[in-house]
């Protein structure tokens, strides 16, 4: 079953002969994919910075509720210990998780992916509680699958079936995967518009 016209795929793996709108489209789609993954790393390191700067401290009791409730709602065993976490650990998981969005920065840098403009797109995105409303709850879980998907296909490091395979939903309640419904697909991709929208302005 094919998910995706031809149209959508030529936008989403530039090739010769294409217009320059087509081109364009690819570039933002790559684009659009970069800053998911890079963006998902810098909202984790800032979330485990303020848990290591945060005053409370979550006790054992605290953690076991969470873990029961985690466990009622989804198909992912949760335990007490995955709730629970020193301000050391806090510390040293935002300092790893900020090293990794460093790495993807110099990783992605081009023409179309400037490192300081970035950085400054993901401190932006962090502090606006108005805007970016799917793409910042989703970037570290959906989003993430389908920016890596879309990177590694454009690349040509997985076909076209193995594409669909992970541009698809994963239902916590009973495990079973589903091709994204057509809500959800134009949920993604005005998120991802805005995502690239953003990114444009910051570097103008």
């Amino acid at each position: 079953m094919q998910y995706f016209s031809d149209t959508t795929l030529n936008h989403m793996k530039p090739q010769q002969g294409l217009s320059e709108r087509y081109q364009r489209r690819a570039l933002d789609v790559t684009l659009a994919a970069k800053l998911t993954l890079t963006y998902g790393k810098y909202h984790l390191a800032m979330l485990h910075r303020q848990l290591a700067m945060s005053k409370e401290q979550t006790t054992y009791q605290q953690a076991e509720q969470q873990a029961a409730m985690m466990n009622q709602m989804t198909i992912f065993h949760s335990s007490p210990a995955d709730f629970m976490h020193t301000k050391e650990e806090s510390t040293d998981e935002s300092i790893a998780t900020y090293r990794e969005f460093k790495r993807l920065v110099e990783e992605y840098a081009d023409e179309h992916f400037v490192p300081s403009v970035v950085e400054k797109f993901c401190k932006r995105v962090y502090e606006d509680e108005k805007h970016f409303i799917f793409f910042k709850p989703f970037c570290n879980l959906y989003y993430s699958v389908y920016a890596d998907a879309l990177l590694q296909y454009q690349q040509g490091r997985i076909d076209y079936d193995t594409f669909c395979q992970e541009f698809q939903e994963l239902s916590w309640t009973n495990g079973k995967r589903t091709p994204l419904n057509g809500r959800r697909l134009r949920m993604y991709i005005m998120s991802m518009q805005e995502v690239v929208e953003a990114y444009k302005k910051l570097s103008c």
